[in-house]
């Protein structure tokens, strides 16, 4: 009996022997070793070593393993690549600053595009990161309303600010019955395409019709899809941001359908404790609601928007001398605001519009994603800048560079969220939102093994948003990010970016006409 016992017990430290010797023989391509590993799901928060083949994390471990590339990583955090669902900036100098901030895949969920297949066309073979797109349904309207068609790069080529030629219609006309219709067939047509969800701009088409925005829902019901949206009515005013926010959970409500509430206190504003606290409690009644923000008090859009329209100070709060035009930094004047809204209604302007309290609590909100709503940048025409172009000479909202690197700033600084906690906000909850939409992002947003290797390596001390207000800093890149990789090669390396590396992979819903 007891040779037996010694049999066994031999045979289970050979076994043992074995595996190790197993995982100690093999070489990963690449190795990162003695990181913080968070992963916000699992809540796995340990000093590892993580082992990356191909495009997978095949292992982590605290055992001592080896690979083709091996990165130090003592005293930096392994975090899970950061997923942002509301990058407008597309381009590739708008991307790349996205890269520097952590974020290893951008989407845009709120404008979206359309057609959906004319966007995967224009970024496929350029992805520094993973790339995707919602439907856009301003761009549904441009082509029935106006008879523009935004070509899949509707924010890039300033197709909804061009609409004024043929009296910007999609923003300021009810759309008959017929031209819903042709609308409604676009969107599900945007859906086959593969388009992630369907992105409802409202806030710029505030008189739109209500059984209009109804028929987006039932067809996100019935596509198994989901919306995002920016509300109507940014305003303190009735009818408040509130109330816009309040009609669009009423919609994911009443027709069961996940929603994301963009960028809340830019909407809410003071509100903005009311609104959180709408959202955590239809929630708890079964809702499926995410809230997003981004970590600053002042916006940006185009300044043609409506929500610059007559009376706009009495409903923001705002007067001109809360207006800088982006492309000089100039602080606007009743005379150069009229004069911009005329001549150059596609120029973008930054609004001092939110109160740093009410940013604050959307932040250390636990269930509220990070969405850097990083617009377009451009140069000091308004044009678009070449991929080369120094950091810096970028014009427009420093949150297109700096977002991630702010937020993490603040969260940490601020000290009520646990490390895993903060991440979650910019990963695995971005993730959870879509993942029963979008199969594709299951293997992302976390840091498990099977996991694909998208990951963010940066140090906790000093990681920080640099991209300021001022001329010549709105494009600066963030600090503190010293690895990034996406599907498991390396894209940035020691703070600096690797050129002509395009590992990026569309992100799409389900396809239906290729």
């Amino acid at each position: 009996m007891k040779s037996i016992k010694i049999i066994i017990v031999s045979s289970i430290i050979s076994i043992l022997l074995v595996n190790c010797g197993e995982k100690k023989d093999i070489k990963y391509d690449i190795v990162i070793s003695n990181a913080r590993v968070i992963d916000p799901e699992t809540g796995f928060d340990e000093v590892s070593n993580i082992g990356i083949s191909g495009k997978e994390i095949k292992t982590i471990t605290s055992e001592k393993i080896s690979g083709k590339k091996e990165i130090n990583a003592n005293g930096l955090i392994a975090a899970p690549g950061f997923i942002d669902h509301h990058a407008h900036g597309q381009d590739p100098y708008s991307t790349k600053l996205g890269v520097l901030d952590g974020k290893t895949t951008q989407l845009d969920l709120e404008a979206g595009a359309l057609p959906v297949s004319k966007f995967y066309d224009y970024k496929k073979g350029k992805g520094i990161s993973n790339y995707g797109v919602s439907v856009g349904h301003a761009f549904a309207r441009t082509v029935v309303l106006d008879g523009v068609d935004s070509e899949g790069i509707g924010l890039l080529n300033h197709s909804l600010e061009k609409t004024g030629v043929t009296g910007n219609k999609w923003a300021s006309t009810q759309a008959t019955d017929a031209q819903l219709d042709e609308i409604d067939k676009l969107v599900i047509q945007g859906i086959n395409e593969g388009g992630i969800g369907i992105g409802i701009m409202v806030g710029y088409y505030k008189d739109a019709r209500s059984d209009g925005l109804v028929r987006i829902a039932k067809i996100a019901n019935e596509y198994n899809s989901f919306l995002t949206t920016h509300t109507r009515f940014l305003s303190l005013s009735q009818p408040s941001g509130t109330l816009g926010i309040q009609e669009m959970i009423s919609l994911s409500t009443s027709y069961n359908v996940p929603l994301l509430v963009h960028h809340v206190p830019t909407n809410a504003l003071t509100d903005t404790k009311i609104v959180l606290d709408m959202i955590d409690t239809a929630n708890k009644n079964n809702g499926k609601i995410t809230g997003e923000m981004f970590p600053y008090d002042r916006g940006s859009t185009f300044i043609a928007t409506e929500i610059l329209s007559e009376g706009w100070q009495e409903r923001t709060g705002m007067d001109y001398s809360d207006l800088q035009w982006a492309e000089t930094g100039e602080t606007l004047t009743e005379e150069t605001f009229n004069k911009y809204r005329k001549e150059r209604p596609e120029g973008y302007f930054i609004m001092h519009h939110i109160k740093e309290k009410d940013m604050m609590l959307a932040l250390i909100h636990p269930n509220i994603i990070i969405g850097s709503d990083g617009m377009v940048y451009t140069d000091d025409k308004g044009q678009l800048l070449s991929e080369d172009a120094e950091f810096g000479l970028g014009r427009g909202h420093p949150r297109g560079a700096g977002s991630y690197g702010a937020y993490l700033r603040l969260a940490i600084d601020e000290g009520s969220l646990s490390m895993a906690q903060i991440l979650a906000k910019t990963s695995y909850l971005p993730t959870n939102l879509i993942e029963d939409i979008v199969p594709s992002i299951k293997k992302r947003g976390r840091l498990q093994e099977g996991a694909y290797a998208d990951i963010t390596l940066f140090n906790p001390n000093t990681v920080d948003g640099v991209a300021g207000y001022d001329i010549g800093t709105s494009s600066l890149p963030s600090k503190g990010f010293e690895y990034v990789i996406v599907n498991g090669q390396i894209v940035v390396e020691k703070g600096v970016l690797i050129k002509n590396t395009y590992p990026g992979e569309a992100i799409r819903g389900m396809v239906v006409n290729n």
